[in-house]
This record gives C-alpha cells, sequence and structure tokens, in this order.
C-alpha cells in the first residue's frame, strides 16, 4: 500500500475526507482536490500530523473545469515520478427538487459538475491508465482503482430529487459502461451509490434542515463519511483479480430510495 498513489476529488468534506484519512493511515500517497483552499489545507496538515510526514499533496479548483484531473495526475507524477493508481472521484453537488419545483438556474453548474465533470475525471485518469495498464506489469499484484461516488436515487427513481438524481442515473451509467471498457485490461471501475449520509451535502445543497432531521430520525441512524470510506478501503485492499463493481450501502431502516 505505500507503493500506491490516490487521487481523491471532493477531497475537503464528507466522504471524501474520510476517504483521504483513511487511505492516509496505510501509508498511501494523496493527491487531494476540492474547490475550499483553506479546508484542504487544513486536512493536508490533520494528515500530517497524524502520519508524521508529508504524504499530500494540493489541487484546488472545480471538477466541472476540464483541465483539474490532469494537474492532479502531473501533480502526481511530478512528486512521486509515478502516476496514480487510485481515483477516488467523490467531488459533486446537490439540488433539491423535481423537475417542476427546483431552481431550474442551477440546472447548467449541477450537470456541469455531476455529468460532465464526473465525465472528465474518468476520460482523463482512464486514458492514464489504460495507458499504463497496456504498457505491461501485474493487475493482480499491482491493481488500478477507480472508485465513483454516486447515490441510491441514481438507480432508483425518487418523486422528490428528480434532477439530481437524473445526474446520478448518468454517473450510473457512465461509470457502468467505462468498467467494462477497461476491466478487460485489468483496472477495476466501482461504482459506490450511497443512501442516507449525513454530511455538510445537505446543507451546502440548500436541503430542508428540518425534513432532513426528520428523516435521519425516521431511518436512522444514518451513514456518515468514514462509512463510506471503510467500503473503499476495503476495495483497494483487495487483490487485482477480485473486483467489487457495484456497491450499494444504506442506513439498515433505510427501505427506498
Amino acid at each position: 500500500m505505500k507503493n500506491r498513489i490516490a487521487i481523491i476529488t471532493g477531497a475537503s468534506s464528507g466522504i471524501g475526507r474520510a476517504t483521504a484519512i483513511r487511505l492516509a493511515k496505510k501509508g498511501i500517497k494523496l493527491v487531494l482536490n476540492a474547490r475550499n483552499e483553506q479546508k484542504l489545507n487544513a486536512l493536508k496538515e490533520e494528515i500530517n500530523q497524524v502520519i508524521g510526514a508529508n504524504i499530500c499533496e494540493l489541487v484546488c479548483g472545480d471538477v466541472a473545469d476540464s483541465q483539474i484531473t490532469g494537474l492532479c495526475i502531473t501533480a502526481a507524477l511530478n512528486r512521486w515520478q509515478k502516476h496514480p493508481d487510485i481515483f477516488v472521484a467523490s467531488a459533486g453537488r446537490g439540488l433539491p427538487g423535481t423537475v417542476l419545483t427546483s431552481e431550474a438556474s442551477q440546472w447548467d453548474e449541477l450537470i456541469d459538475t455531476n455529468v460532465k465533470g464526473t465525465m472528465y475525471q474518468l476520460r482523463n485518469i482512464g486514458k492514464i491508465m489504460l495507458d499504463e495498464r497496456i504498457a505491461g506489469g501485474d493487475f493482480v499484484d499491482q491493481p488500478f482503482d477507480i472508485i465513483v461516488i454516486g447515490s441510491s436515487i441514481g438507480r432508483n427513481v425518487s418523486p422528490f430529487n428528480s434532477v439530481y438524481g437524473a445526474t446520478k442515473f448518468a454517473t450510473h451509467g457512465v461509470t457502468e459502461a467505462l468498467r467494462r471498457e477497461l476491466g478487460p485490461h485489468g483496472i477495476r471501475v466501482t461504482l459506490i451509490e450511497p443512501g442516507l449520509v449525513s454530511t455538510n451535502f445537505q446543507d451546502t445543497a440548500g436541503y430542508d434542515g428540518v425534513w432532513f432531521e426528520q428523516y435521519s430520525k425516521d431511518v436512522g441512524p444514518v451513514l456518515v463519511g468514514d462509512d463510506v470510506a471503510k467500503v473503499i478501503d476495503f476495495i483497494v485492499d483487495l487483490p487485482g483479480n477480485v473486483h467489487l463493481d457495484n456497491i450499494s450501502i444504506r442506513p439498515t431502516r433505510q427501505a427506498y430510495p
């Protein structure tokens, strides 16, 4: 694990942040991306104190920018003279409401981040990993992992949150297609679809706090970011010939979506 390098987008909070801390404890070197530079720097300092070494590079920027993933890859190459072999696409944003009730002025930004941003990430890292595999190497002993954070409503239609859900349906489709494209080359592509997770995601996206608190009581205890990070930790620890390609994780009492 100490020879592995991971890029994590959306690393400043929630699932991305929890994943960064868990992977760092395994000795994995990290390139961390998010839009909030202050939070990224704070995370880097926390990891450095826990690990006792500087194992992080930071790339501040929005994944909706087609160049950001390339900058993350370059940061790994410049620091460690090696391309990353783990990529966690955790960056994303939400939007409450349906096609009828959501704020249409925010649709473009939502699609840019959750759909185009995901495709930019997968395109950039997928090409690099494919070139590495074609060049040689044992995929069993040296696994390559692309892990995408989707959502349970990217597979189960929600009549209450349909616009955000549509972007996660797109995430599901493009991730599964990439798995079928890269799997035969020994590259693992995994989609994780969490149910209700308590992070700052809900506040940032503008979801109703009273509703969220009540729903959390109805189906809770709900997940936290580290619950999903534990799954990612498990995935990257598997030998390269073993692949969990699609994982749904929910609070035990959350029946739907």
